[in-house]
């Protein structure tokens, strides 16, 4: 069992919270809130089954994911353990929504043109969580940057056979990023 300390806490989501694995700096343990542990469990094994999908498929390009490391038995609950996603200064990246509000979408047109793509290329499903306090810039020098997606991964539909099929895939990739562009990217 992992111990995690309130020291080591990062973040929290609507149900989840993030902690600094305490063993390794590089990494982060993702874990339900108290409480919220009925609900939480479905969204956790969507997101646990989607990273193993990936394996399966023999991904390997994790450049807008953190890398998935295992589940975890902690003494805050059942939790998973993924990568801490940190800029090239060492510092823990900040959420798109942070660099949204300073610099403005036009700031990053080619980021989020190259992130887009990305989903595309590498048929990756995400749901509707995908929202810039849900996704980091990573900054990996002053003038090179990624978005990472930290949580929305997979697929929240009850009918998810047509992810199977490339084709079908793409075009569920497509509509969700025009829903994501539209509710979040564009100006109000």
């Amino acid at each position: 069992m992992l111990f995690l300390k309130d020291e080591d806490f990062i973040a929290k989501g609507n149900e989840r919270a993030i902690y600094l694995h305490p063993e390794d700096d590089k990494k982060t343990v993702k874990v339900t809130y108290e409480g919220n542990q009925r609900q939480e469990s479905k969204q956790s094994q969507k997101e646990i089954s989607y990273y193993k999908e990936l394996e399966k498929r023999g991904m390997k390009n994790f450049k807008h994911l953190p890398k998935f490391y295992g589940e975890v038995e902690t003494n805050k609950g059942p939790g998973f353990i993924i990568e801490l996603i940190r800029d090239y200064d060492g510092e823990v990246s900040k959420s798109f929504a942070f660099y949204l509000k300073e610099n403005g979408v036009e700031a990053y047109q080619k980021e989020l043109e190259e992130y887009r793509q990305y989903f595309l290329d590498n048929c990756i499903i995400f749901n509707y969580g995908m929202m810039p306090k849900n996704i980091l810039l990573r900054k990996n020098s002053e003038t090179n940057f990624d978005l990472v997606l930290i949580d929305g991964l997979g697929d929240v539909s009850h009918f998810t056979l047509p992810n199977k099929i490339s084709y079908f895939a793409r075009g569920r990739i497509s509509r969700r990023w025009e829903k994501f562009v539209n509710k979040y990217l564009q100006s109000k």
